[in-house]
């Protein structure tokens, strides 16, 4: 009796085996997209010095309760370094340019601010004459410079420049404890499309009517909106020990 022939049979299998391996090919997830890290840069040790210009066209008068009106011009610069780690799926982007992971890289940042004002300061009286609350309202701009370098390839590095200006505000107290040397402190903010924050206290110290040094702790905190949705959120915070100088006339 002959035998019947199983060749249909193998080829049909193979072609099911084959359609079935190539359905489950066709139906494998797709590996995630990178996940865009933010580029921060926060830096406790760094030093923001400062210049500040004041005119008070009537005189700046100390009497208690005595109420003085002026002009105000400040500039301050402050820079920030840190590191961070990418992992195997996670990348930092600006203006175009990209760093991935897995790798180490080092962000640094340069933050300078300034602002012109009108400034006004009211002396307490009675037991709290040597007290005096200052403020300032007026227009202010800043700039931060902000960078992402790759420890494996220092050529790649992602950069930006964000710019702001709007209005500025700030307000603070002073506590004269002789006539040379004083207590003082300030928070001023300026507001734009985001808002930049810059507190500080101080000793001050007036050698001489036109002259003060100026030497404490201030701190700058700024997140700019993002130039592009492909690009890393930048964060900025920086702090440390100033060094000042106040001009008054």
């Amino acid at each position: 009796m002959k035998k019947r022939s199983t060749f249909p049979i193998k080829a049909a299998a193979a072609i099911f085996t084959a359609a079935a391996g190539l359905g489950a090919c066709t139906h494998m997830p797709s590996p995630p997209p990178p996940a865009l890290k933010p580029i921060e840069v926060n830096d406790a040790n760094t030093t923001i010095p400062s210049v500040r210009v004041s005119w008070y066209p009537q005189g700046f008068e100390t009497a208690p309760r005595s109420l003085n009106w002026g002009v105000e011009l400040e500039y301050a610069r402050g820079t920030g370094r840190s590191d961070r780690s990418l992992g195997s799926n996670e990348i930092v982007s600006l203006g175009g340019k990209t760093i991935q992971g897995p790798q180490e890289i080092h962000n640094h940042a340069e933050l300078r601010y300034g602002h012109l004002a009108l400034t006004g300061s009211q002396r307490f009286g009675g037991r709290v004459s040597s007290l005096e609350l200052e403020w300032v309202a007026g227009l202010g701009y800043t700039e931060l410079n902000l960078l992402s370098q790759s420890r494996a390839a220092p050529t790649a590095t992602p950069s930006a420049k964000y710019e702001m200006s709007g209005v500025t505000l700030g307000v603070g107290p002073r506590w004269n404890i002789t006539d040379e040397l004083a207590l003082e402190g300030r928070l001023q903010v300026l507001h734009g499309n985001n808002s930049f924050w810059y507190p500080e206290v101080a000793v001050r110290y007036r050698p001489v009517k036109n002259v003060a040094l100026r030497m404490g702790y201030s701190k700058m905190d700024y997140e700019p909106t993002k130039q592009n949705g492909g690009d890393s959120a930048a964060r900025v915070h920086i702090s440390g020990p100033f060094l000042g100088a106040h001009f008054i006339f």
